[in-house]
């Protein structure tokens, strides 16, 4: 299962916090099929590298992202170690992508509330970099705001990277991927 956070809403479209979200908008275009909806997420079926994925854009607000994740994991009967999610990060230059086997929030509310609602760590985490605001005191507006044009054309090139990331993941392992396209 592929998620992409991200906050429901117009108001929404084109921020550095909804950069999983359209990431994951992305792949559905690329691989998956018909595209359903339940009261806590929209989703697809794919395949992707020869496994069958489930690709899930959470309807709920980025800190509440835990219940549509646990309640798909459950009604797909999903191990929470076969989970990636792909998340924007403030602590990472804009572009930059890491990939994570596991690991805490890292002071991400969305990270944070698919722990509390899987009661584990154990997922993979694909983060994109979207910079941190001059001022610290600005992070919720810095996140929610527009992204800058000349950020977006590097931030279309990282979420290309991502969904290669994933493929070669998927096709040989989260190593393979770390190796390759962690710190670029």
């Amino acid at each position: 299962m592929i998620i992409g956070l991200g906050n429901p809403g117009n108001t929404y479209d084109d921020t550095r916090h909804n950069i999983g979200w359209t990431c994951t908008e992305k792949i559905i275009a690329k691989y998956g099929t018909k595209k359903y909806k339940n009261k806590l997420a929209f989703y697809s079926e794919a395949e992707i590298s020869g496994k069958k994925i489930l690709l899930v854009i959470p309807l709920t607000y980025i800190n509440r992202s835990g219940y549509a994740v646990d309640l798909l994991k459950s009604e797909f009967s999903i191990q929470t170690k076969n989970i990636i999610v792909i998340t924007d990060d403030i602590r990472l230059r804009v572009g930059r992508i890491k990939i994570k086997s596991s690991g805490g929030d890292g002071g991400h509310n969305g990270i944070k509330s698919i722990i509390s609602a899987l009661g584990s760590q154990k997922f993979m985490r694909i983060r994109i970099g979207v910079g941190e605001p001059k001022n610290q005191k600005e992070h919720v507006n810095y996140v929610l705001s527009k992204i800058p044009k000349e950020e977006k054309i590097i931030l279309n090139e990282s979420i290309e990277d991502s969904i290669k990331a994933i493929e070669l993941l998927l096709e040989s392992g989260i190593e393979k991927s770390m190796n390759k396209y962690n710190g670029k």
